[in-house]
């Protein structure tokens, strides 16, 4: 109360004072600007400045107020713009989608500045320009989405990864994967592109080192698999027979091949694949190996060729093999190659009745087979030289089938 009547004390003093000042000399001003004359006392053209200073003052209040971030007028300004800016990244990627890409990274990169997340944007506009052969454009907006979204860096190397991929940079594109390989090592897209830039860089043995992660993670369904690893395992097996040639440990590359073929666990489910492993180690001279491979296959899965595959071992016990197959001719009785292969035991073994047995039989079920020509050599040593001929002849005939038809003299 007592400060409240020391400040109208004052304020009367300072009133009469003023006052008291513009009765004694009122003063005068004159302001001529332009053909306008203005004039006024001292006193009144004081009050105008005071007047016109708090009145700017309150309008430069106003304006701030109005315009700060948070004000009712910034966010009806800035949301118009975001949808503006929204709408154009909605037609951006609606462009990039129908394949104009052109217009679609024009679109993009215009509004990406302007929207909450301008990764989208960014990524876009490198699809963008990657597809109009804009290579370091296509980079460019990479970088300027990794500045713009740093904590996306996964999302940022996968998309340029694809990016390489598409452009056909298969070894920038293994990099890239590679090191998003270590960071989600589960990840199945980047599985399935290592796949890719492997298979177009020929590297077989990173697809033999992948495959034990492609199969735990499902990848591949089994008809994909089957060709990945079929196509795996005859270029690794090309490899070997070329270091065979160079002098290479036989039984090194044997072990190498069992390896990968052990590793490969679809490829036993194709009967072309087998057949080829088996006369493989034929070539490479593993009897052993090569016989005990073709009788699991055989009590597994019966096959025509791989038993006739059997039939050129050089077996080390073939009274052992001869029972063995004598075993599968109660089940195939009808198999004109497991005749073969029992004849060709029995004659092994010096049976020479028994051999001339099991290729008649053959025979009888199919005149193409080699039989016809073991029985003719073994008739022909035994001293039948008629039935030996004869047999020679029917030989003849059954090729005659097969012999264009040309004059004759």
């Amino acid at each position: 109360m007592r400060k409240f009547l020391l400040v109208m004390i004052i304020f009367l003093i300072l009133g009469g004072t003023l006052g008291l000042l513009m009765r004694q000399d009122p003063g005068y001003i004159l302001i001529a600007f332009a053909g306008v004359t203005i004039e006024t006392s001292f006193w009144v053209f004081l009050l105008f400045i005071l007047v016109l200073l708090v009145a700017l003052s309150w309008a430069k209040r106003i304006l701030f107020a109005t315009l700060r971030p948070g004000s009712s007028l910034a966010k009806l300004t800035g949301n118009i713009s975001q949808k503006r800016a929204s709408r154009n990244t909605i037609r951006g990627l609606l462009e990039l989608v129908g394949g104009n890409w052109l217009r679609a990274e024009k679109l993009l990169t215009k509004s990406a500045d302007k929207v909450p997340y301008p990764l989208i944007n960014y990524i876009g506009a490198a699809y963008a320009a990657s597809e109009q052969e804009e290579h370091e454009r296509s980079k460019t907006w990479l970088q300027t989405a990794h500045q713009s979204t740093p904590e996306a860096d996964f999302a940022i190397s996968f998309a340029q990864s694809q990016i390489q991929m598409r452009q056909k940079h298969y070894e920038s594109a293994l990099a890239t994967l590679l090191r998003l390989h270590k960071v989600k090592p589960k990840h199945r897209q980047v599985l399935k592109m290592l796949v890719q830039a492997y298979t177009h860089l020929k590297d077989w043995d990173a697809i033999l080192t992948l495959t034990p992660k492609l199969k735990k993670e499902g990848i591949l369904d089994t008809e994909n698999m089957l060709e990945l690893e079929k196509k795996a395992f005859l270029a690794l097996l090309d490899n070997m027979q070329y270091r065979k040639k160079l002098g290479h440990k036989e039984e090194d590359l044997i072990k190498e091949m069992d390896n990968i073929w052990h590793k490969f666990s679809e490829i036993d489910k194709d009967e072309n694949m087998r057949v080829l492993y088996a006369r493989s180690l034929i070539s490479f001279e593993n009897t052993r190996k090569a016989e005990e491979f073709i009788r699991q296959s055989l009590n597994h899965q019966w096959s025509e060729t791989l038993i006739f595959e059997y039939g050129h071992i050089n077996h080390t016990n073939s009274k052992n093999a001869l029972q063995t197959a004598e075993t599968w001719l109660k089940v195939h009785p009808q198999s004109a190659n497991l005749l073969l292969v029992c004849g060709r035991l029995s004659q092994q073994q010096k049976l020479w009745g028994k051999s001339k047995d099991y290729y008649q039989s053959a025979i009888d079920i199919d005149q193409s087979s080699e039989a016809l020509g073991e029985l003719g050599r073994l008739l022909n040593a035994l001293g039948e030289k008629e039935h030996s001929q004869q047999l020679m002849l029917t030989s003849l005939q059954h090729s005659a089938k097969h012999l264009k038809a040309l004059p004759l003299p």
